[in-house]
């Protein structure tokens, strides 16, 4: 059936080999999903796509199933090979050089120098009617072992796309047409706050807005009030702006936000979990620059996964409010902080607390973490 087509992608000018990186792996599957409807169009019914992950299968089971036949009365066969993850600092303290792995002759995990020569051999001579997709998705550099050598291949025969973050034009932009397509309207309120709330991660959007529209119900315009009654983790999004307040050491903010909390009765061990949990991050923080185990990019990354470089003076705002805290504060200060987070858990758990009032004792403890971080004072250690 040459000259069907699906989602943009058209049988007759299909590659051997399509190769994804980047953390918007959300770009991949829409692609993957296009090229099943394609081939299952071009079947005259389903279309079975393998899918292989390298934690498990090696590149040799791969290209032997591209060059084995289709299965049943399939004119096409098309395979999706996952490449694991790899964790943030991985490879910390094996002294290579960056953008040295996955050059000819050197090897690295799932792509060794075996493997290369399997796969240049493989693109060199595709068989006909197959097509093998490949992802790494993730935080992946450009000199990642698998983008330099995939950008080696023959451009006739691979084809290479960064999935990057999308920028947030173009993130409400995908919103709309996401609205629309299930009958709905988003104000610009809504927008926003979706913004806020789940940052650039196209599939957390799209699966918010899907299930705004069913929230509504016949009303065709979904609403900022709708994403605050309805999206679920809005009290955990205020929780995050109290991480904000934190890292900017901003007491009226953070009093304002306990008050949101307290009003809407959350509970006093959820609002602890959050403080200490920023508390934790700052000294997980200092000690990996201490050990120069990981970058500032790469921590921030790991914290902040959902704010990118795109993202422009927000991302700038966040980035230095947190290192602010990092490194405004000595190892002697933050200990002393987790203890009075400690003992604030103690006193918490006692009666006595009711009777003093426990955002007031929140609010105790911002105000002296934040005169601190303004003043220079020296933190207590009792």
């Amino acid at each position: 059936m040459a000259g069907s087509s699906a989602g943009g992608l058209r049988e007759e000018t299909l590659l051997p080999g399509y190769f994804f990186f980047g953390e918007e792996d959300l770009l991949a599957g829409e692609f993957i999903e296009s090229l099943e409807d394609l081939l299952a169009a071009s079947s005259g019914g389903e279309f079975h796509l393998t899918r292989m992950d390298l934690d498990e299968a090696k590149w040799r089971d791969v290209v032997d199933s591209a060059r084995t036949a289709p299965f049943l009365f399939e004119p096409w066969r098309a395979i999706v090979v996952r490449v694991p993850e790899r964790k943030a600092g991985a490879d910390a303290g094996t002294g290579r050089k960056a953008g040295a792995e996955g050059e000819e002759g050197k090897g690295t995990r799932y792509l060794s120098a075996t493997d290369q020569t399997i796969l240049r051999e493989h693109f060199a001579d595709p068989p006909s009617q197959t097509v093998i997709v490949v992802v790494r998705a993730g935080h992946v550099r450009r000199d990642d072992a698998f983008v330099r050598f995939f950008q080696s291949l023959p451009k006739t025969a691979i084809s290479i796309t960064e999935m990057k973050r999308l920028t947030e034009f173009r993130l409400m932009q995908r919103a709309d047409e996401k609205a629309r397509a299930l009958g709905k309207t988003l104000t610009e309120g809504a927008k926003k706050r979706l913004f806020e709330l789940l940052g650039q991660d196209l599939r957390l959007m799209m699966n918010e807005v899907s299930k705004l529209a069913v929230y509504v119900g016949d009303k065709k315009g979904i609403e900022e009030d709708d994403v605050d009654q309805a999206t679920a983790g809005q009290r955990s999004f205020k929780a995050y702006d109290l991480d904000d307040a934190l890292a900017a050491a901003d007491f009226a903010k953070g009093a304002a936000i306990l008050d949101e909390l307290f009003a809407e009765s959350e509970r006093s061990e959820v609002i602890l979990g959050r403080l200490a949990a920023f508390f934790r991050n700052v000294l997980a923080a200092q000690t990996w620059l201490r050990e120069k185990s990981r970058t500032k990019d790469e921590i921030f990354q790991a914290f902040f996964p959902y704010i990118s470089r795109n993202f422009g003076d927000l991302y700038r705002r966040k980035y230095e409010d947190f290192f602010g805290v990092v490194e405004g504060l000595s190892p002697a200060e933050l200990n002393a902080l987790l203890g009075k987070l400690r003992q604030l858990d103690k006193t918490l758990k006692s009666t006595s607390s009711k009777d003093t009032g426990e955002k007031i004792l929140f609010e105790a403890f911002l105000r002296e973490f934040c005169v601190a971080r303004k003043t220079g004072t020296i933190i207590s250690l009792e």
